[in-house]
């Protein structure tokens, strides 16, 4: 594939981020952070409740855009690993090049045309074209800009300070996104409030990418060198010419068609064993989230029996605990490691969550300190597997992929839509088989229980189990061994 790139780690251990330039490159996850929920959260009501579109229509929208918006992603961690050749800041050449069409698709996504609220579908038509553009520049942001942050330096401490000072603007950013369409809303009606908010998103982007793109340290890597350059068209075209035959005959060409080889460059990243153990954790306890966030506003409606601004106010408690349990797991990685912090926060989220099978009407009061503590769950759900992804790139696992940090970071985020979109597609329909279909007006507080809690509960202990036995880190053991193993050489 490219160049072996043995060295890069022992000539750059040593490289440690000045506080300035660590949150120069992390403020632009603010209007990552910013924009993503809100398309997942306010996009649906937008424009169901408020512009009326058919909701069947926009189902096919949602479904054809998320399929586009998971094709694309490895497909930009190839390209973002082409703009390494611009020099050492290369990959935020590409962040600035997509920043605009994030920001265009948001607005657009808020603030479409007074003249198509009267025609259903030309409105459809503008929901897919701004939710692809969104999607096409959220992807060319993130990979890229989290590709570069990997890059800033091969210490395994110092990366955390990376991933987890680029998670408190990414907190904020959430918050924002949260606060900033209630006040709004309830200021402005649900129209006006919603197409202020994609206009102040413009220049609140532009002030927190800055600067990223200006002050943020260079990579410490040299350039992806690959054997047989190719462009990035030939790159997709060769990925589709191998992946037909097996589509035609699946089971006649399992073995001869559809193989890695096939996937190269695009899946190239997962003949690293311990990349495919980490997706395998991330994925499984990224889908609690999934579960917990679908049905998050129902079960405090309908268990709780709160209203939107208590709802408001656990998803601030929640978001700011998160943002302030960035020193814990800082500190807890490099007293044990980032899997042993991680798991950690898994345990905690999971007894925590199980406390509120003992709630019900009235209980928000008592439901606060439960989102504290999952919200610092939270933290580093979102602070360390970045970093332990860092490590892993440029492992002795990682072979003749070492230094591929696009092509890695392409698939991370393909992996991180997946988790959502296994538990939102999970939830939802066991929640409608347990007794809660609002179209069916069956409301049985029950079943959100069981999805809100039990369910989440029990895949975070299978996460923590995984994590608990098998090795993820390339410097590091399994939890089970470093936990295990500093308490015998502290006995002894």
């Amino acid at each position: 594939m490219h160049a072996p790139k043995s060295g890069i780690a022992t000539m750059t251990t040593s490289v440690r981020l000045s506080f300035d330039r660590l949150v120069a490159y992390s403020t632009n996850q603010l209007p990552l952070n910013m924009a993503a929920l809100p398309v997942v959260l306010n996009v649906s009501h937008f424009y169901g409740e408020v512009l009326k579109v058919p909701l069947g229509i926009m189902g096919l929208i949602f479904i054809a855009t998320r399929v586009i918006d998971a094709i694309q992603d490895p497909v930009i961690g190839l390209i973002s690993d082409k703009f390494t050749h611009r020099g050492p800041r290369g990959r935020l050449t590409f962040v600035a090049l997509m920043l605009p069409l994030l920001i265009g698709g948001f607005y657009m996504l808020f603030h479409p045309p007074q003249s198509l609220l009267s025609q259903p579908g030309l409105l459809a038509t503008w929901l897919f074209v701004a939710l692809f553009v969104v999607h096409l520049g959220y992807a060319g942001v993130s990979i890229s800009y989290h590709a570069h942050g990997a890059e800033l330096t091969d210490d395994y401490n110092e990366r955390t300070r990376v991933t987890v000072g680029r998670e408190v603007f990414g907190l904020l950013g959430m918050t924002l996104a949260v606060v900033l369409p209630t006040y709004f809303t309830a200021k402005l009606g649900d129209h006006a409030g919603y197409v202020y908010m994609g206009l102040i998103f413009i220049p609140i982007a532009i002030l927190f990418a800055l600067p990223t793109l200006i002050w943020s340290p260079p990579s410490v890597h040299p350039p992806v060198v690959r054997e047989e350059p190719e462009t990035h068209v030939r790159y997709f075209r060769n990925w589709l010419v191998g992946l037909m035959p097996w589509l035609a005959r699946p089971t006649q060409n399992m073995d001869k068609s559809f193989t890695l080889k096939t996937l190269v460059p695009f899946f190239a990243p997962m003949k690293n064993k311990l990349f495919r153990r980490l997706l395998l954790v991330f994925i499984v306890n990224g889908s609690a989230l999934g579960v917990a966030v679908s049905v998050m506003l129902f079960y405090v409606e309908h268990v709780l029996k709160g209203d939107k601004l208590q709802a408001g106010i656990i998803l601030l408690v929640y978001f700011g605990s998160a943002a302030l349990s960035v020193p814990l797991w800082l500190m807890l990685s490099r007293r044990l490691s980032k899997t042993a912090a991680w798991f950690i926060a898994m345990v905690m989220t999971a007894a925590a969550m199980l406390l509120a099978v003992f709630l019900g009407a009235g209980d928000f009061v008592w439901f606060v300190p439960i989102a504290i503590i999952t919200g610092l769950g939270i933290g580093a759900d979102y602070g360390l597997p970045p970093s332990v992804l860092a490590d892993i790139i440029n492992s002795d696992e990682g072979k003749d992929t070492r230094g591929d940090t696009g092509a890695y970071f392409g698939l991370w985020a393909l992996s991180t839509k997946l988790a959502t979109a296994i538990g939102a597609a999970g939830s939802l329909p066991v929640a409608a088989m347990l007794g809660f279909n609002p179209g069916m007006g069956q409301y049985s507080s029950t079943a959100l229980i069981v999805v809100y809690i039990m369910l989440p509960v029990a895949i975070k202990i299978i996460a923590a189990l995984l994590i608990w036995y098998i090795r993820i880190e390339s410097e590091r053991g399994a939890v089970r061994d470093e936990i295990l193993g500093r308490r015998a050489g502290a006995a002894a």
